[in-house]
């Protein structure tokens, strides 16, 4: 899970700074100078930079010369003089808005108050195995005390304001270095690259803490900039230049990020600098150069958004990435009068579908099942898109406790002319990653079943993890994956894969004699094409709902030779029947396992029932051969100074597999259901297996086929 550190101010201004972001694709760079930005482009592969083909895209340098013929006058990055008078009508007018300014003065006062301070310390690399870092405090107290404090003196006009915010953000100037300790040669050198990004990576002189303090530290240079006096207004323009443009200007071919396409830090990275650099217009024309990088940049991470909203980092990035672009995305857009609508993607027109429909999806590194994204992001996306599907997850979701209340509330506020449209049918298919959500319907009280068959091409954030599954229901996660802690300094490097939250064996799959499913990337090798699992099918309909996953090249292939899994979906029973087809040698040791996130409960090593806090779910293995299902306690460790030992359960079904394809089903169903007499049966007397559930006198059958399922 992303670790997010925050400050007192936080809590009010949403400002998580987090302790990582990563991932892949597309190696096209446009060149740095401003003469080749829309033009020849630089391409580094195997340590070797040769010419290379530009992605079609507008020419941005151009659009942003056109800036220049404007008369910009601050502030002008996302609200102006006159349009900032309707931010004070809505404070004047309505309730929450008045709420939200209330609290953000409340917090300015501290602010002006506070005679205790947190002392600058060094930027200690070993933060990670402290889990401590006194440093990155010291940098968010000030940049968060600064952040509020210039927004209300451009909401007040009050000076007292303006003088006590250049005394925080002073202190964010005077710091050697805004990057994390975590992004430090020593800490990320070893790390294995994402899919994109050559091998030979020595330079780490931005990262996405520079680029969260890059884009406050210039909303502060734009709201504060009528009240400074020239030379404070060249200390943070000096240190903009200082500790973040000019350590990417001209040099972008050296940090690994800038054709990491597919990654979160691509987009947040160049949004920071580009936000920094917009800030800066007024004085630095000649910046225009960045600002157009920028929007390449954040088109290029835009591009690799699915055209189904799906992002293969999974949810917590997804919100994060796009969280922390949206800033840049509308300054430039309202810059540049509309000329640059980095909105205007296909995988924003509905910008909402990956996070509503992926509820309760937590595959990969990043948030556990739930919502995501912040309020006022999802209230400018619904802004910008009009989608009322988005509209529809801003109300239900991010709504109540969950609305941020901090100055974006009021920058963006949510939309009142937008219905909120409730999706006709609540399962969906991502094919642009290989996901797949099943449900009759968003409620709790609907089983809800998440399921994952993708290629194993992120080693930044990805797991190995090919055919797993997630039930929730009423609530409760009865199998889920085992619940992810915070990163240490060795996550992201070779040993990523012997972590349990990474490894197949901390995820819902099938082991035969050991052996797991092994990554596509590994340090300094080469790329290999096609490791991992697919989707094959996937079907909803009013009754049942079923997708078909091969997850066969997500492993070696000498001891497991094929997996194909069906997990259907009984919509009118809330049952969920798992076929297995494994592939293997006479005699091998086959292992099912289910993580269960709520109490488990053994019967005779024959079947389970899942406790939860309101509901239980029993579970029961179909299998011709002898099967023994046991609770086990799977060891996860950590290279941290504390508590670097959990341990956590998971359900094993063993058997030894009587043949070289084996069928085993798994049934999980309510266990209401169990005890009103339902019996659940493998039968195999035909050319497919058939799952057959026999309650009330009725009985109900599936045939499994390898490529779907029919209801007979």
């Amino acid at each position: 899970m992303k670790k997010k550190l925050w400050t007192w101010a936080a809590a009010v201004l949403m400002l998580p700074l987090v302790v990582d972001g990563s991932t892949n694709h597309s190696v096209n760079y446009a060149g740095e100078a401003a003469g080749n930005i829309a033009g020849n482009g630089v391409s580094r592969a195997a340590g070797k930079r040769t010419a290379g083909p530009v992605s079609v895209q507008p020419d941005y340098l151009e659009i942003c010369r056109g800036i220049l013929q404007q008369k910009l006058e601050h502030p002008y990055l996302v609200f102006t003089n006159e349009s900032k008078k309707e931010i004070l009508e809505r404070v004047r007018t309505d309730p929450f808005a008045a709420e939200v300014m209330a609290l953000l003065k409340h917090y300015g006062e501290r602010s002006m108050l506070t005679t205790v301070e947190p002392e600058l310390t060094i930027n200690d690399p070993a933060a990670r195995y402290t889990e401590t870092n006194p440093y990155l405090d010291y940098q968010m107290f000030y940049l968060n005390g600064a952040y509020n404090l210039a927004f209300l003196y451009q909401m007040t006009g009050e000076q007292a304001y303006a003088d006590r915010a250049f005394y925080f953000v002073n202190k964010l100037c005077a710091m050697d270095t805004w990057v994390q300790s975590a992004h430090y040669f020593e800490i990320i050198y070893p790390r294995v690259w994402p899919y994109g990004v050559p091998d030979d990576q020595v330079s780490f002189s931005y990262d996405i803490s520079v680029a969260d303090c890059a884009y406050v530290v210039g909303l502060v240079y734009d709201w504060l900039y009528p009240a400074l006096a020239k030379p404070q207004r060249d200390r943070i323009r000096g240190a903009l230049l200082e500790k973040a443009i000019t350590r990417v200007r001209g040099n972008y071919e050296y940090q690994w990020w800038a054709t990491a396409y597919k990654c979160n830090w691509s987009g947040i990275c160049h949004s920071g600098v580009g936000m920094a650099a917009l800030a800066l217009l007024t004085e630095e024309p000649r910046l225009i150069d960045v600002l157009a990088r920028s929007c390449e940049g954040v088109a290029g991470m835009f591009a690799h958004l699915g055209a189904d909203n799906g992002w293969g980092e999974g949810r917590g990035y997804a919100g994060y990435g796009l969280g922390q672009s949206i800033y840049f995305m509308d300054a430039i857009k309202k810059v540049s009068g509309g000329k640059i609508d980095l909105f205007d993607t296909e995988g924003l027109k509905h910008p909402a579908d990956f996070a509503l429909f992926g509820l309760t999806g937590s595959f990969n590194d990043g948030e556990a099942a739930g919502p995501i994204g912040t309020s006022y992001h999802y209230n400018k996306l619904v802004e910008e898109s009009q989608d009322p599907t988005a509209m529809y997850y801003l109300e239900t979701y991010l709504n109540g406790d969950r609305r941020a209340k901090n100055m974006w509330e009021l920058i963006w506020p949510r939309p009142t002319d937008i219905p909120a449209v409730k999706p006709s049918e609540a399962s969906k298919y991502f094919p642009s990653i290989d996901w797949a959500f099943m449900r009759r319907d968003f409620s709790d009280s609907c089983m809800q079943v998440a399921a994952k068959c993708a290629l194993a091409d992120d080693p930044h954030h990805g797991h190995l993890d090919a055919g797993s599954v997630n039930l929730t229901w009423m609530g409760d996660t009865f199998v889920g994956e085992v619940p992810q802690r915070y990163y240490d300094q060795y996550f992201f490097n070779e040993m990523r894969w012997d972590y349990l939250y990474v490894k197949s064996s901390g995820h819902n799959t099938v082991i035969v004699d050991g052996e797991e499913q092994v990554s596509g990337k590994h340090k300094d090798q080469p790329w290999q094409p096609g490791v991992g699992g697919r989707i094959e099918k996937f079907v909803t309909g009013p009754a049942f709902d079923y997708v078909v996953m091969d997850a066969t090249k997500a492993y070696p292939g000498e001891k497991l030779k094929s997996w194909k899994r069906t997990v259907i979906l009984d919509k009118q029973t809330d049952a969920v029947l798992v076929l297995d087809r494994v592939g293997c040698a006479k005699g091998a040791k086959i292992e099912v396992l289910f993580h269960p996130l709520v109490d488990a409960t053994v019967h005779d090593g024959e079947s389970v029932t899942l406790t939860g806090k309101h509901a239980s779910v029993d579970m029961q293995t179909l299998s011709e051969a002898p099967y023994r299902t046991t609770l086990e306690k799977q060891m996860s460790f950590r290279i941290v100074k504390n508590d670097p030992v959990q341990y956590h359960p998971c359900l094993y079904t063993t058997l030894t597999a009587p043949s070289e394809m084996n069928v085993i089903g798994t049934v999980f169903y309510p266990s209401a259901r169990k005890a009103a007499g339902a019996v659940y049966t493998l039968e195999r007397s035909g050319k497919v297996p058939v799952i057959a559930c026999t309650a009330g006198g009725v009985t109900t059958r599936y045939a499994v086929a390898e490529d779907g399922v029919t209801r007979l």
